[in-house]
């Protein structure tokens, strides 16, 4: 069997994503999407929440927010997460128009919660969700 004649199916178990952001009204709005696209979502406001999340709980994909209040930045989450053995996806958000390197796909604030959820979609191989 050739690599061209295998077919990648959607998942059928939800992943799980942790989104953290410091902005509330953003991260209730990201989660709300990603939880119509029958994601499993986790939520995180600060550096400390996230990386006790990420200790505890399995996460396949993290939607960050490099911008977070401090104690801590995002910048923190992000090297920890790339010193881990296993790789996690990451979509990366910030208000700043440097596009910063080698940490994933990267969207720019301010966003629409439906773009990043169409992101986390393709990211990760998940179903666009019936329409009603």
């Amino acid at each position: 069997m050739s690599a061209a004649s295998v077919t990648v199916l959607p998942r059928r178990t939800p992943p799980t994503i942790l989104v953290v952001e410091g902005d509330v009204r953003i991260r209730y709005r990201v989660s709300d999407e990603l939880r119509a696209w029958g994601f499993k979502v986790l939520e995180a406001g600060s550096a400390p929440e996230a990386l006790t999340v990420l200790d505890a709980v399995p996460v396949d994909l993290l939607i960050l927010a490099l911008d977070l209040p401090v104690p801590g930045s995002g910048w923190d989450v992000a090297h920890y997460v790339r010193e881990r053995p296993a790789p996690m996806k990451m979509i990366v958000t910030s208000g700043e128009t440097d596009r910063p390197d080698g940490l994933g796909p990267y969207v720019r604030k301010p966003y629409q919660a439906a773009e990043v959820a169409a992101l986390a979609a393709r990211s990760l191989n998940w179903p666009r969700p019936p329409q009603a």
